[in-house]
């Protein structure tokens, strides 16, 4: 029997999936997804996500419930709008819980990323010579791929003629769950970092018993 998860889901979002944002990877090949990744995962959220290429393909991940289904994205040529990227986690040797935030004020850039997701949401997507490929392969990767922008490769019928031509995805009002991510080189201006702790769980109401937070920005 298949254990089925939420891949996609939101108006016109297609497989696809997109993700990226870099964010918390602040210098070429650094990949901050291990420290944060640690529980079930952390959320990217975005006004919208461009990249020039995109490919997507089944894969494994792990978070801190062990071994998962994902699904692998790999782009380049990677802009995001409105980056939020928050964590919530228990606090080692304290009682109470911590959200990790990281916000960026203007258009974050990113050249190539690697990201496994386990789910996501988007109001729109576009696709630029998108390619949905079912193959036979002895590499399990191989065996469905989707492919848009300039390394789609399209067949051509005696209708259509698809181009590949950038940018390959734009996906506007973004969630993400992600178990890890990868940006070879990324710039986030303005950057924020803010963290808030609940010493004391939520009342019956909703609300935190007991909090503080701290902040931590880099322009």
């Amino acid at each position: 029997m298949y254990n089925r998860k939420r891949l996609v889901g939101g108006t016109g979002a297609s497989f696809l999936v997109v993700a990226l944002v870099g964010l918390v990877v602040l210098s070429s090949g650094t990949a901050y997804a291990a420290p944060l990744a640690a529980g079930s995962g952390f959320t990217v959220e975005a006004d919208e996500i461009r990249s020039d290429e995109f490919l997507l393909y089944p894969g494994a991940g792990q978070n801190d419930a062990g071994q998962t289904p994902v699904v692998v994205v790999e782009q380049r040529g990677v802009e995001i709008d409105g980056l939020v990227l928050t964590r919530e986690q228990e606090v080692p040797m304290m009682d109470g819980t911590m959200e990790i935030k990281f916000t960026a004020s203007e258009t974050v850039k990113a050249d190539q990323q690697f990201i496994k997701l386990t789910g996501m949401e988007a109001k729109s997507a576009e696709f630029n010579g998108q390619v949905i490929n079912a193959q036979p392969s002895d590499n399990p990767e191989q065996q469905f791929q989707q492919t848009a922008g300039e390394n789609a490769d399209p067949e051509q019928g005696y209708l259509t003629n698809i181009s590949g031509e950038a940018p390959g995805t734009v996906q506007k009002d973004v969630k993400i769950d992600m178990a890890y991510l990868a940006s070879n080189e990324i710039t986030l201006p303005g950057l924020d970092v803010s963290v808030d702790y609940n010493s004391g769980g939520t009342d019956d109401s909703g609300n935190t018993d007991e909090s503080s937070s701290s902040n931590e920005s880099s322009k």
